[in-house]
């Protein structure tokens, strides 16, 4: 399943505020039905026009993480996400690790367990660099213990490592 949602209807006026207040309850306690997953979002872009007494609602939701229970395939295991959604995921959560980090600011926890989640994930798909899986494993590691401990030097040197990493398995694969 997808973590984009869209809204897109033709509302009266006075809806408007009811629907900004039930938006804000999902942003608060977790939506359902169309505003499912809302709570987990990473963007929300909302548009709205007054076209002849009537108001151009459109939103969009770009959660967190796909908005769907994990799948488990009938041999009993997850079904893993497409490659190129890992990728995708794991370029967001990067970009801000790497951003603060060098900012001198230490990155969120959720950031940082996230991307690590993904490239444990990562490491599993073959054919994708597998002969750099080992290292940037060990890398994952050190960036890993240099959060725990909370020494931004470390983090900075860790993550430094990481976009060597990257562009070393990038220059072949990509």
């Amino acid at each position: 399943m997808s973590n984009d949602m869209s809204i897109s209807r033709y509302l009266d006026p006075k809806e408007l505020a009811a629907f900004f207040r039930e938006l804000a309850d999902a942003v608060e306690n977790g939506g359902h039905d169309e505003f499912a997953c809302v709570d987990d979002f990473r963007k929300i872009k909302i548009g709205v026009k007054n076209e002849f007494g009537q108001i151009s609602l459109k939103a969009k939701f770009k959660a967190a993480k796909p908005c769907a229970p994990d799948v488990v395939g009938e041999d009993g295991k997850l079904v893993l996400p497409k490659y190129k959604d890992l990728k995708k995921r794991m370029r967001g959560s990067f970009k801000i690790l790497v951003k603060m980090i060098h900012d001198g600011s230490v990155p969120p926890k959720e950031a940082v367990d996230a991307f690590l989640a993904d490239a444990d994930l990562m490491v599993t798909y073959p054919g994708y660099g597998d002969e750099y899986y080992e290292s940037f494993t060990n890398v994952c590691a050190q960036f890993k213990a240099a959060f725990e401990s909370g020494d931004l030097e470390r983090m900075h040197a860790a993550v430094d490592a990481l976009v060597h990493e990257k562009s070393r398995c990038h220059a072949k694969y990509d």
